[in-house]
């Protein structure tokens, strides 16, 4: 069970619970990742490591050259020159994507979360969560290799990460409880999705104690 922020707080700082979904009347000085008296250990900052940007950076980067001489040579057909020309504007934008994943931090607490990134940055605590969305994109036709993306909203305040940033599963913990604390219905494929998890976590720790006490033996 998540633990909600007035259990933390001085009374006279804890506020009245309010509804999923239902904007905080607080200050926007106020920060709900950390509030007053909560120090900077209690804080968790997640970010995606620079080993798997790095390919995808420089994925982006050949693409672009060459879909941009393909596009510049005279010589070559039209059709050719303008799907190159496509493709690397594709490159582009997968370019700017990769670089604002990159450098975007998410701060997260037991009282809220916190995006910063080049787009700017927004914030709401876990009282507010509205919807907790939970989806898997496969790299394979087999479904074995892909990632998970989290979508976590509050009003018009969304934040999106991906299973290769560090801490994902413990923003998945406490985001997950507090849905359930805000009695939020999820869709099939959010609850499929979890399931999958949870066993992909039960094999990983039997496959831990295995090895455990194989090494005793």
């Amino acid at each position: 069970m998540a633990i909600r922020p007035k259990q933390h707080v001085e009374p006279e700082q804890a506020q009245a619970p309010k509804a999923p979904g239902v904007p905080s009347t607080v200050p926007s000085t106020v920060d709900p990742v950390k509030p007053a008296g909560v120090g900077d250990s209690e804080v968790q900052t997640m970010g995606y490591p620079s080993k798997l940007m790095a390919p995808d950076l420089a994925k982006s980067i050949v693409g672009l050259l060459i879909c941009g001489v393909i596009a510049l040579i005279p010589e070559m057909l039209a059709i050719i020159q303008w799907t190159s020309a496509g493709l690397a504007l594709l490159f582009v934008f997968y370019f700017a994507r990769t670089v604002i994943r990159f450098q975007s931090k998410i701060y997260v607490s037991e009282y809220g979360i916190r995006l910063s990134s080049l787009r700017g940055g927004t914030a709401f605590a876990w009282p507010e969560l509205s919807k907790f969305r939970l989806r898997y994109f496969s790299t394979k036709r087999d479904g074995n290799k892909g990632w998970f993306e989290l979508t976590l909203q509050a009003g018009d305040a969304k934040i999106v990460a991906e299973s290769t940033l560090d801490g994902f599963d413990d923003l998945l913990e406490i985001s997950r409880d507090w849905a359930k604390d805000n009695q939020l219905l999820v869709d099939d494929v959010t609850r499929t999705n979890l399931m999958r998890m949870d066993e992909a976590e039960t094999l990983v720790k039997a496959a831990a104690s295995e090895r455990k006490h194989g090494g005793i033996n």
